[in-house]
């Protein structure tokens, strides 16, 4: 009762505000004050708490009924408020913000939306302004997908994002997928006794977010790596499978592989798996992350892969590089980074999926011939698919010349693309040619950000 109280407070204190707007005033102060009552209703309705979409909704709601917002869609894990363009200003161009909720930990977006529901509302006089909001629950985008083309189509998209600096981004990384590949007939194991090796991780996680280091160990290249390192300390053992499971665009969050072990072996290979254990253990500890990695015996296969298709699949994952592969010394800016996306080997085929991100073509076209020649020294094919370039902005345009003047480029060029996944990247595979720029900044240059995007869209200022 408390809590709802203190937001009735805090909404009627946003109205009397929204009044003052009639006379002459510094729009930018009275913004600030905005952002304030913004940020205290915020907190006071949400905490660190995990809660549905549904509730925030609820909440915008109300925000925009007082604020005289329109909110013109609504989903399950999505919402779009309108701000319609005061009158004479209808043929200014238009603007989307987009930013996200975090219904796992709905606190932590205090600052973003706050930051958003203020630009909504915008300077005195203005063209139309839109401001989406989508749910991002372990860092899957799954509110963007619902939200209809027509809300999101506009002259001009911001996406907002929290971050530990101020920069604009105006281009997502050039990607590709390459693939390895061999195939041969399947062999009986001479051994005597079969175990399978499973790990599986928070099912969503971005491989490409190194700024924040919580990048979950990739299961793959984690049971790839144990085989790898005891094939080289001469343990015995065939491979029977070894197979992957995952959502595209994020890291595997399952792996699982059969093999077959010398009966000499066993106990060496069970301790070998648990100093491996050990090792992940203290990985998912600093992460504070939950994670499954065991080996337990079972029934034994029919057939093993050949020596051939299982010698390959060992090479390649103990000589294939992946995670960050070109990076700048001084700066620690990625050029270039990878993951393996997926390993099916059964049957007696060995495929095995690598996608690739960078931040130009020749920092691509480099990587891909490194594992042009990873492949032929592991005796596998390889292909390269390139996908081009994500998303794309207008670098003529004056959403990007604006806000490259207004949060200047600290360091190399190459810093406007990042290799991290945005909902641009999903926006632009609908809507190529949607102009948008990703704004991230410091919780504590909010009300500079306020300042840059009401100069933005003042039509006053335009002129």
């Amino acid at each position: 009762m408390k809590r709802l109280l203190l937001f009735i407070i805090s909404i009627i204190f946003v109205i009397s505000l929204s009044l003052s707007g009639c006379s002459e005033v510094d729009r930018s102060g009275e913004l600030r004050e905005f952002l304030s009552a913004n940020e205290d209703a915020f907190s006071e309705v949400f905490t660190e708490e995990s809660c549905e979409f549904s509730v925030f909704t609820d909440y915008m709601n109300k925000w925009a009924e007082a604020n005289s917002i329109d909110v013109v869609f609504e989903g399950d894990h999505s919402m779009v408020l309108k701000n319609s363009a005061t009158k004479g200003y209808e043929d200014e161009p238009d603007c989307v913000f987009l930013c996200s909720f975090n219904t796992e930990n709905p606190h932590s977006s205090k600052d973003l939306i706050a930051t958003g529901q203020t630009a909504l509302l915008g300077p005195i006089e203005h063209g139309d302004i839109t401001l989406a909001i989508t749910d991002c629950a372990d860092g899957q985008f799954v509110g963007i997908d619902e939200i209809p083309e027509k809300y999101i189509k506009c002259d001009n998209l911001i996406n907002l994002n929290t971050g530990n600096n101020n920069i604009i981004l105006t281009s997502g990384p050039v990607a590709a997928v390459s693939t390895f590949h061999n195939s041969s007939k399947d062999t009986e194991s001479t051994y005597a006794q079969a175990f399978e090796i499973k790990m599986s991780i928070p099912e969503y996680t971005d491989p490409f977010d190194f700024v924040k280091g919580n990048s979950y160990p990739n299961p793959i290249n984690t049971i790839g790596g144990f085989l790898a390192s005891g094939k080289s300390t001469g343990k015995l053992f065939d491979i029977a499978s070894f197979t992957s499971k995952s959502n595209k665009g994020y890291t595997p969050y399952y792996a699982s592989a059969v093999v077959v072990v010398d009966s000499n072996h066993i106990e060496s290979f069970q301790s070998r798996f648990e100093k491996s254990y050990e090792n992940m253990a203290e990985k998912f500890e600093k992460l504070e992350a939950e994670f499954e990695y065991t080996m337990e015996e079972t029934d034994m296969p029919k057939k093993v892969l050949s020596e051939d298709v299982a010698g390959n699949l060992v090479s390649l994952m103990y000589t294939l590089n992946t995670g960050v592969c070109q990076q700048d010394e001084d700066s620690g800016l990625i050029y270039s980074a990878s993951y393996i996306e997926s390993v099916n080997a059964t049957n007696g085929t060995l495929d095995l999926v690598v996608n690739i991100r960078a931040r130009g073509e020749s920092y691509l076209d480099s990587l891909s011939t490194e594992y042009e020649t990873t492949a032929g020294l592991c005796s596998t094919t390889y292909k390269c698919k390139k996908t081009g370039r994500l998303w794309n902005s207008d670098a003529k345009s004056r959403l990007v010349s604006f806000f490259t003047s207004a949060v200047p480029l600290q360091g190399q060029i190459e810093s406007a693309t990042s290799l991290r996944q945005y909902e641009n990247d999903i926006i632009a595979k609908d809507m190529p040619e949607q102009n948008m720029i990703i704004y991230t900044f410091e919780k504590g240059d909010r009300k500079t950000v306020l300042e840059n995007i009401i100069n933005f869209l003042d039509p006053s200022v335009q002129k």
